[in-house]
């Protein structure tokens, strides 16, 4: 067996509870690039937080974010599939009526979202969490739409965030691809059907010439699964949630005890 390459998620699996990397992971990202080994990021966060992460690593690492809609690269951020614009204002529609907050990333980079009363608590923290970001708050469905929408999502608790999951799959089918990702600050992603982890890893990795089973893929969320799924060699960190582990190839220590590092060192003989 020969790895060549290295993907792996941010949040809960590379990044510790913090949402920070600490130096021995950073350190042994950088050692792998620089032996030539592609590392690329894998992440649901937007291009805006993962950039942060970019260029704490540097040394030409790559990111696929928002579950696969944009490609980071070598400075560049590179368009992938966006949800269907008329499957997205159906979807906003479905959420408002419900009494959640959506949130559009659209083309332009500004997440554009519509407060509903009694579903901004997680909305008005995320903000006040991310002032590098840029979010607008609007007054009308339309103004969501000002440019062309790449993803429509939900920040809200995780059993709010859980039971509107379940609902919009049934409703939107194989229109969309919906998905959860729970966790403190839970989310709930209606996306195109092609826009996944799995499709743009796979994709980049052919572009790269390297084949499916010598990828090694670090996860620990929902939204890993369909890499799990796709890939013979993937790691759950030990804080995964179980049904991740239960796919998992191999059991690393969790991300607050450098678990991908750890288990890259073992892998690559650092």
């Amino acid at each position: 067996m020969e790895l060549r390459l290295v993907a792996t998620d941010i949040d809960g699996t590379l990044a510790n509870s913090r949402s920070a990397l600490s130096d021995t992971t950073v350190s042994v990202l950088r050692h792998l690039l620089d032996r030539g080994v592609p590392v690329v990021l894998v992440t649901g966060l937007n291009p805006w937080p993962t950039r942060r992460y970019v260029e704490q690593i540097g040394h030409g690492v790559r990111a696929i974010t928002l579950n696969g809609i944009f490609l980071l690269e070598d400075g560049e951020v590179h368009e992938g599939f966006f949800v269907d614009p008329l499957v997205a204002r159906a979807a906003v529609e479905f959420i408002i009526a419900r009494d959640y907050v959506p949130i559009v990333y659209g083309a332009d980079g500004v997440s554009r979202y519509l407060p509903v009363e009694g579903g901004m608590d997680e909305v008005t923290k995320l903000v006040a969490e991310r002032p590098y970001q840029p979010y607008r708050a609007v007054d009308a469905v339309d103004a969501l739409f000002a440019v062309c929408p790449a993803q429509v999502s939900v920040c809200d608790s995780d059993a709010r965030v859980a039971a509107l999951q379940s609902s919009l799959a049934a409703a939107f089918g194989d229109r969309a691809y919906v998905v959860h990702v729970p966790g403190r600050r839970a989310w709930v992603e209606v996306n195109h059907p092609e826009a996944r982890k799995d499709v743009a890893l796979l994709a980049l990795a052919s572009r790269l010439g390297i084949a499916a089973d010598e990828i090694v893929y670090f996860g620990d969320s929902l939204n890993d699964l369909v890499v799990f799924r796709a890939l013979p060699h993937c790691v759950a960190v030990d804080n995964a949630r179980p049904p991740v582990k239960e796919l998992a190839w191999r059991i690393a220590p969790s991300n607050n005890e450098d678990g991908v590092a750890r288990m890259l060192a073992e892998l690559f003989a650092l």
